[in-house]
Protein backbone atom coordinates (compact mmCIF):
# COMPACT_ATOMS: atom_id res chain seq x y z
CA UNK A 1 0.00 0.00 0.00
CA UNK A 2 1.72 3.38 -0.55
CA UNK A 3 1.87 6.07 1.77
CA UNK A 4 1.86 9.54 1.24
CA UNK A 5 3.69 11.23 4.23
CA UNK A 6 3.83 14.88 3.05
CA UNK A 7 -0.28 14.96 1.40
CA UNK A 8 0.00 19.07 1.86
CA UNK A 9 2.73 19.38 -0.44
CA UNK A 10 1.30 16.61 -3.04
CA UNK A 11 -1.78 18.82 -3.01
CA UNK A 12 0.25 22.10 -4.14
CA UNK A 13 1.83 20.16 -6.26
CA UNK A 14 -0.76 19.14 -8.06
CA UNK A 15 -2.78 22.73 -8.02
CA UNK A 16 0.44 24.18 -9.73
CA UNK A 17 0.56 21.99 -12.15
CA UNK A 18 -2.93 22.03 -12.76
CA UNK A 19 -2.85 26.32 -12.97
CA UNK A 20 0.15 25.80 -15.54
CA UNK A 21 -2.21 23.37 -17.71
CA UNK A 22 -4.74 26.17 -17.50
CA UNK A 23 -2.36 28.48 -19.54
CA UNK A 24 -1.45 25.87 -21.94
CA UNK A 25 -5.11 25.48 -22.73
CA UNK A 26 -5.23 28.74 -24.59
CA UNK A 27 -3.46 29.12 -28.06
CA UNK A 28 -3.00 32.76 -29.89
CA UNK A 29 -6.27 33.02 -31.52
CA UNK A 30 -8.26 31.39 -29.24
CA UNK A 31 -11.31 33.36 -27.88
CA UNK A 32 -11.90 33.03 -24.27
CA UNK A 33 -14.89 34.68 -22.10
CA UNK A 34 -14.10 36.49 -18.67
CA UNK A 35 -15.80 33.78 -16.17
CA UNK A 36 -15.21 36.07 -12.95
CA UNK A 37 -17.13 38.94 -11.93
CA UNK A 38 -14.14 41.44 -12.62
CA UNK A 39 -10.59 39.91 -14.15
CA UNK A 40 -7.58 42.92 -13.89
CA UNK A 41 -6.64 43.59 -17.48
CA UNK A 42 -2.92 44.83 -16.88
CA UNK A 43 0.09 46.27 -18.53
CA UNK A 44 2.46 43.04 -18.44
CA UNK A 45 2.28 39.90 -17.45
CA UNK A 46 2.20 39.47 -13.51
CA UNK A 47 -0.01 39.62 -10.51
CA UNK A 48 1.92 42.98 -9.40
CA UNK A 49 1.74 44.86 -12.79
CA UNK A 50 0.35 48.03 -12.98
CA UNK A 51 -3.87 47.10 -13.59
CA UNK A 52 -4.91 49.28 -17.34
CA UNK A 53 -8.67 48.18 -16.88
CA UNK A 54 -11.05 45.84 -15.78
CA UNK A 55 -13.33 43.55 -18.42
CA UNK A 56 -16.89 42.47 -16.90
CA UNK A 57 -18.33 38.57 -16.67
CA UNK A 58 -19.01 37.57 -19.93
CA UNK A 59 -16.50 39.86 -21.89
CA UNK A 60 -15.29 37.66 -25.36
CA UNK A 61 -11.27 38.16 -25.86
CA UNK A 62 -9.04 36.89 -28.22
CA UNK A 63 -5.98 35.48 -27.14
CA UNK A 64 -3.47 37.46 -28.65
CA UNK A 65 0.33 36.23 -26.98
CA UNK A 66 1.04 34.15 -24.13
CA UNK A 67 3.77 35.02 -21.60
CA UNK A 68 4.97 33.97 -18.15
CA UNK A 69 2.06 31.79 -17.49
CA UNK A 70 -0.36 35.15 -18.63
CA UNK A 71 -2.61 35.69 -21.92
CA UNK A 72 -2.48 39.07 -23.47
CA UNK A 73 -6.05 39.94 -25.16
CA UNK A 74 -8.38 41.50 -27.00
CA UNK A 75 -11.71 42.33 -26.18
CA UNK A 76 -14.35 43.23 -28.57
CA UNK A 77 -14.19 46.40 -27.50
CA UNK A 78 -10.71 46.83 -28.06
CA UNK A 79 -9.32 47.05 -25.09
CA UNK A 80 -5.95 45.30 -24.62
CA UNK A 81 -3.87 43.77 -21.80
CA UNK A 82 -2.60 40.90 -19.94
CA UNK A 83 -4.50 38.17 -18.32
CA UNK A 84 -4.38 35.19 -15.71
CA UNK A 85 -6.07 32.23 -17.72
CA UNK A 86 -7.84 31.90 -14.36
CA UNK A 87 -10.02 33.78 -15.32
CA UNK A 88 -11.18 32.71 -18.42
CA UNK A 89 -13.30 30.23 -19.80
CA UNK A 90 -13.15 28.52 -23.15
CA UNK A 91 -17.05 27.58 -23.18
CA UNK A 92 -18.84 30.77 -23.88
CA UNK A 93 -20.26 32.36 -21.09
CA UNK A 94 -24.61 32.89 -21.70
CA UNK A 95 -25.79 35.62 -20.17
CA UNK A 96 -29.72 35.11 -21.50
CA UNK A 97 -31.61 32.07 -23.00
CA UNK A 98 -33.02 34.40 -25.59
CA UNK A 99 -29.71 36.47 -26.37
CA UNK A 100 -30.94 39.90 -25.60
CA UNK A 101 -29.06 42.42 -23.49
CA UNK A 102 -28.39 41.23 -19.71
CA UNK A 103 -28.22 44.92 -18.31
CA UNK A 104 -31.95 45.12 -18.84
CA UNK A 105 -32.56 42.34 -16.52
CA UNK A 106 -29.09 42.09 -14.03
CA UNK A 107 -26.37 43.48 -12.83
CA UNK A 108 -23.18 42.01 -13.46
CA UNK A 109 -22.47 41.14 -9.36
CA UNK A 110 -25.99 39.39 -10.18
CA UNK A 111 -25.10 37.76 -12.92
CA UNK A 112 -21.67 36.67 -11.41
CA UNK A 113 -23.61 35.36 -8.19
CA UNK A 114 -26.43 33.12 -10.50
CA UNK A 115 -23.87 31.64 -12.22
CA UNK A 116 -23.05 29.77 -8.96
CA UNK A 117 -26.76 29.60 -7.81
CA UNK A 118 -26.65 32.65 -5.38
CA UNK A 119 -29.14 35.25 -5.57
CA UNK A 120 -30.78 37.70 -3.07
CA UNK A 121 -33.35 34.94 -2.29
CA UNK A 122 -30.59 32.75 -1.01
CA UNK A 123 -28.85 35.32 0.92
CA UNK A 124 -32.10 36.58 2.28
CA UNK A 125 -32.64 32.84 3.73
CA UNK A 126 -29.39 32.49 5.21
CA UNK A 127 -29.29 36.07 6.51
CA UNK A 128 -32.52 35.09 8.36
CA UNK A 129 -32.45 31.44 8.94
CA UNK A 130 -29.18 31.26 10.00
CA UNK A 131 -28.17 35.06 11.13
CA UNK A 132 -25.60 35.05 8.81
CA UNK A 133 -24.06 38.58 8.47
CA UNK A 134 -23.09 39.34 4.55
CA UNK A 135 -21.36 42.59 5.41
CA UNK A 136 -17.87 41.70 5.53
CA UNK A 137 -18.28 39.68 2.49
CA UNK A 138 -19.46 43.15 0.73
CA UNK A 139 -16.84 45.43 2.56
CA UNK A 140 -13.85 42.59 0.93
CA UNK A 141 -15.38 42.37 -2.46
CA UNK A 142 -15.50 46.19 -2.36
CA UNK A 143 -11.81 46.27 -1.38
CA UNK A 144 -8.51 45.56 -3.41
CA UNK A 145 -5.06 45.62 -2.31
CA UNK A 146 -2.80 48.40 -4.16
CA UNK A 147 -0.11 46.73 -6.79
CA UNK A 148 2.49 49.18 -5.53
CA UNK A 149 1.21 48.40 -1.35
CA UNK A 150 1.84 44.70 -2.32
CA UNK A 151 4.93 45.15 -4.03
CA UNK A 152 6.01 47.36 -0.54
CA UNK A 153 4.94 44.99 1.64
CA UNK A 154 6.77 42.46 -0.34
CA UNK A 155 10.23 43.50 -0.36
CA UNK A 156 9.78 44.99 3.43
CA UNK A 157 9.24 41.52 4.82
CA UNK A 158 11.97 40.08 1.96
CA UNK A 159 9.42 37.77 0.23
CA UNK A 160 9.03 36.66 -3.21
CA UNK A 161 7.05 35.11 -5.80
CA UNK A 162 7.69 32.30 -7.66
CA UNK A 163 9.24 33.56 -11.32
CA UNK A 164 10.92 36.40 -9.65
CA UNK A 165 7.91 38.75 -9.45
Amino acid sequence: MLRIRNLPVLFLVLVIAGAGSVALAFERGDPGDVAVRSAELREAPGHLTAIRGHLDYGTRVEVRDRREGFLRVRSEAGEEGWLHPSALSRDPVILTGDGDDVERDADRDEIALAGRGFNEEVEERYRSERGLSFAPVDRMEAGGADPEDLRAFLEQGELHLPGGE
